[in-house]
């Protein structure tokens, strides 16, 4: 199956806690939502394979939680 796909494509979700990242990724690739979904701790990460134009591509979304402080 891996001789099949034609490329493999990366995407990194990042923004602000509590947005929907998470939610995103799963709507997209397991076509669910759940409203009562917890917070993300630590990385998701999701692999989904699609077809364009009879080509086979692989989707490979990380979600990370970044956590970043500013001192000034």
């Amino acid at each position: 199956m891996e001789d099949d796909v034609l490329t493999t494509l990366k995407i990194l979700i990042i923004g602000e806690s509590g947005v929907g990242k998470s939610s995103l990724l799963l709507r997209f690739t397991d076509d669910t939502f759940d409203p009562e979904l917890a917070a993300t701790i630590g990385v998701d990460f999701k692999v989904k394979t699609i077809s364009v134009d009879g080509n086979k591509a692989k989707l490979m979304a990380f979600h990370p939680v970044l956590f970043l402080t500013l001192w000034n």
